[in-house]
């Protein structure tokens, strides 16, 4: 079977790509795999009828850490409701995480509660979790060292003491096209090459002024490869031997 290319993170359903979806959806055919990522309940049930429609298109159930910080808790909790009857069908739960730019002490530990609450049903539901974090990633291995769960930190925020720690945990590193602007060379550079995963973040995080697809997973590839001093098609062996493993051992 042929490696296929894997984005690990993306937002396929988001507004901006309306114009762009059919396009490159149509293009993609088989030779991707994207997890698509909700951000909330009314957004994953959207990414579950995609699912259905897009084979590579892979479902997931989220409550991204902005949802939590800026809702009441009353709401967050019904948004939270969703997951437990419904978790068993998608195929990973993303986007979830704890994001603290900006927030204030309770906005934090809301997101820290309901992120223990949808890390527990993972865990029992065996699922993978893709992992956001913003000035929050010694919180992330805390609260990630309390569960069994299989884990991979989409867009990596940290620097080489966090990369170590974070391998040290088992948790996966994902590097997304927006490493092409912000030159994290020396992430990618130690980045255990069975710990790597790809993603575009679609549509943000582009590696160019044009908005972010992921038929730009190729030239992530390229830019890894010339880091690692690796062929192109190596570092994509790797991340597909890294999906099954994780996704499918």
């Amino acid at each position: 079977m042929e490696d296929k290319f894997i984005d690990v993170h993306a937002h396929i359903t988001d507004k901006s790509l309306e114009k762009e979806r059919g396009k490159f959806l149509d293009s993609i055919s088989d030779s991707y795999l994207i997890l698509n990522a909700g951000e909330n309940k009314e957004d994953s049930k959207r990414i579950l009828k995609d699912g259905e429609k897009y084979r590579f298109l892979l479902p997931c159930i989220g409550l991204h850490p902005n949802e939590i910080a800026h809702k009441s808790y009353q709401i967050v909790q019904t948004e939270f409701d969703f997951f437990p009857s419904n978790i068993s069908k998608f195929f990973a739960v993303s986007e979830i995480g704890l994001d603290y730019k900006g927030k204030d002490i309770y906005q934090m530990e809301q997101e820290r509660e309901f992120l223990y609450k949808i890390l527990d049903l993972a865990e029992k539901n065996k699922k993978v979790c893709i992992i956001h974090s913003r000035k929050a990633i010694e919180d992330v291995f805390d609260v990630l060292s309390s569960f069994h769960v299989k884990a991979v930190i989409h867009n990596f925020e940290g620097n080489l003491r966090n990369l170590d720690k974070a391998q040290e945990l088992g948790i996966n590193i994902s590097i997304s096209t927006g490493f092409m602007k912000f030159k994290k060379e020396n992430i990618i550079r130690n980045v255990d090459i069975g710990k790597l995963f790809t993603e575009t973040d679609s549509p943000a995080l582009s590696p160019d002024d044009n908005i972010n697809t992921p038929l730009n997973i190729p030239k992530l590839l390229n830019y890894i490869s010339s880091i690692k001093k690796m062929e192109a098609e190596e570092i994509k062996s790797a991340v597909y031997k890294n999906f099954v493993k994780v996704f499918y051992d």
